[in-house]
């Protein structure tokens, strides 16, 4: 999979690649062009004594360097268009890769963060010096043989130079790869720490749990400097180390020139035009040892991006577009397990419901309730069985299309940061104003929107703490029956609300029914049946009980009444024994 994107990475920016390319071809040619005036100078000009030759050698030296600068501005700029490039083109697919995620994975402790820092990773790699290290790599080789034609001493010498280097690079990798992955894993979770303390502040805060939450997030932060400082180490050791050795080895191919110079097998310019050459030879080594950090992260996010974007690959469009759901929703013996584990929370369960009926489901907590609910919504798609509506399974049609046709209030209501129009509207651009009052309407909260300061252009934060848990709830429900859902989904919907709010449920419900949609509710509270036509009991993950409302009531009384009597006989002869 790797070679893949390499591949299509390549097809997709051949022309930035092959400018870049010849702008390096160019800039390493150009670099001999200094090394080549020195020889010139001390071999010629000086003892020709001639100041003309002198000045036209500056003169053309100077134009080199203007061009030089010329092609350095070209391919700094073709590898950001390139680094902006991959940005864009991968950006759609990991941000949907980092919000599919947590439906799809169990036990994730990072704060879900992780494909986002390695695309900024990679991005900040390719516009910095790290690919400009790479590539100038190769030219060392180009470097050593003109060394080697001023003669073979002075190449042997930077030859050994370069292994050494090399060899010191090398060691680093390995130290460093293991260092950058185990960094990358403790910011997730240092991340996921520090946002799950601001989550819970206010009630850390009522409780006195403040300081041990503290304590909890300094480890992570602790574990983080350690594994920092580890990486950071490691690099700086190897730079210094690496400086300190090209220093040392530019010395040593001076004084190798010198005693060649001395012996009569060179002349005096090739002292100096050897140290140059040498220097730049160890300059692309160099670079790419101050990058390695950078290089090492970007390889690592590199590898979590491809096989993050293939295993959260968006499904394809459809070509063929549904019509809009109106006949039956029907579960087929599904069984279902949460996301990345092999535990069945929902086992075998199969009903079917026609429009115009309103399900309740009930049971005990941890029954699989939520679970039954997620699996017809599709986010967590069953292990074995299918969910079909008018008999067509859920993955036969546009996850964004399908989701218009669903309202859904789950336990806890989230609002976005946005207006509570938009909220409602579910920030769909192309909504109307009827369209959003409509809904709030149904919810029963145009006239409290209204009593807010700005109507529904109210804003509200992320965690919408300016509004009551009831008023969330209740908006919650209005953005569930925008746009006329033919499947309305309530996971305890009416956990917050007051008498008033439960008549509004009450009349929402009424009005999917009347307009011949489907209300699947949960319920822990006996009076919210009353709009239900059909009743769902389930218990340990299986469904054991459904049919008609009263039908299924009378069912459930008659097998109370033996456990009752059985209970109140055990009470009396309990009595009687004391």
């Amino acid at each position: 999979m790797d070679r893949q994107f390499l591949s299509l990475f390549v097809q997709r920016y051949r022309s930035g690649l092959i400018l870049v390319a010849i702008a390096s071809v160019m800039l390493n040619v150009l670099v001999f062009a200094g090394s080549a005036y020195m020889l010139l100078v001390y071999d010629s000009v000086l003892p020709s004594r001639s100041v003309p030759t002198l000045i036209s050698l500056f003169g053309m030296l100077i134009l080199i360097y203007i061009f030089q600068s010329i092609f350095e501005a070209i391919r700094a700029e073709a590898l950001l268009g390139i680094a902006n490039g991959v940005h864009d083109d991968l950006f759609e697919a990991v941000h949907y890769a980092t919000v599919t995620r947590p439906l799809r994975t169990a036990g994730d402790k990072g704060d879900g963060l992780q494909f986002t820092r390695d695309l900024d990773s990679v991005h900040s790699f390719l516009a910095g010096q790290g690919p400009v290290a790479l590539i100038d790599l190769p030219w060392v080789i180009a470097f050593l043989i003109v060394l080697t034609i001023l003669h073979w001493a002075l190449g042997l010498t930077a030859l050994i130079g370069v292994i050494i280097i090399a060899g010191l690079a090398l060691w680093s990798n390995r130290r460093t790869q293991t260092g950058s992955r185990e960094l990358a894993n403790i910011t997730g979770r240092r991340s996921a720490a520090a946002l799950s303390e601001i989550r819970f502040a206010e009630s850390a805060l009522a409780m006195g749990m403040q300081e041990r939450l503290v304590a909890r997030t300094s480890a992570w932060e602790n574990s983080f400097i350690e594994a920092q400082s580890y990486l950071s180490r490691t690099v700086s050791r190897l730079g210094g180390a690496s400086r300190t050795f090209r220093m040392l080895l530019q010395s040593l191919i001076l004084s190798v020139g010198a005693l060649l110079v001395i012996d009569g097998q060179a002349s005096g310019g090739v002292i100096l035009a050897s140290s140059v050459l040498s220097g730049r030879a160890l300059a692309p080594v160099d670079m790419a040892i101050a990058n390695w950090k950078g290089l090492v992260a970007a390889r690592s996010g590199w590898a979590r991006l491809v096989q993050g974007i293939a295993t959260f690959r968006k499904p394809a469009e459809r070509q063929i577009a549904l019509a809009r759901p109106a006949q039956e929703l029907a579960l087929r013996d599904i069984w279902v397990a949460p996301p990345g584990t092999q535990r069945f929370t929902l086992s075998g369960v199969s009903f079917s419901l026609t429009p115009g009926q309103v399900l309740a489901v009930i049971g005990p907590s941890a029954a699989g309730k939520t679970t039954l609910v997620r699996a017809i919504l599709g986010i967590w798609p069953p292990t074995r069985g299918e969910v079909r509506i008018d008999g067509a399974t859920l993955d036969q049609w546009s996850p964004e299309t399908l989701g218009s046709y669903f309202g859904y209030v789950p336990q806890t209501v989230d609002l976005v940061d946005g207006t509570i129009g938009e909220n409602i509207a579910r920030f769909d651009p192309e909504a109307t104003s009827d369209g959003v009052v409509a809904a709030a309407r149904a919810a029963g909260m145009h006239e409290v929107i209204l009593a807010l300061p700005d109507g529904y252009e109210t804003m509200v934060s992320a965690g919408a703490v300016e509004l009551s848990a009831g008023q969330r709830q209740r908006i919650g429900l209005a953005r569930a029956l925008y746009g006329d859902p033919f499947l309305l989904v309530l996971d305890e919907a009416n956990s917050n609300l007051d008498a008033a709010g439960d008549t509004a449920l009450a009349a929402a419900i009424a009005g999917v029914r009347l307009r011949c949609g489907i209300v699947i509710m949960i319920t822990h509270r006996p009076a919210t049946l009353g709009p239900a036509t059909h009743l769902a009991v389930i218990n340990a993950g299986r469904l054991t009980d459904f049919g008609p409302r009263d039908e299924v009531m009378q069912r459930l009384q008659e097998q109370a009444e033996p456990a009752r009597v059985a209970g109140e006989t055990a009470a009396v002869k309990a009595r009687g024994a004391v």
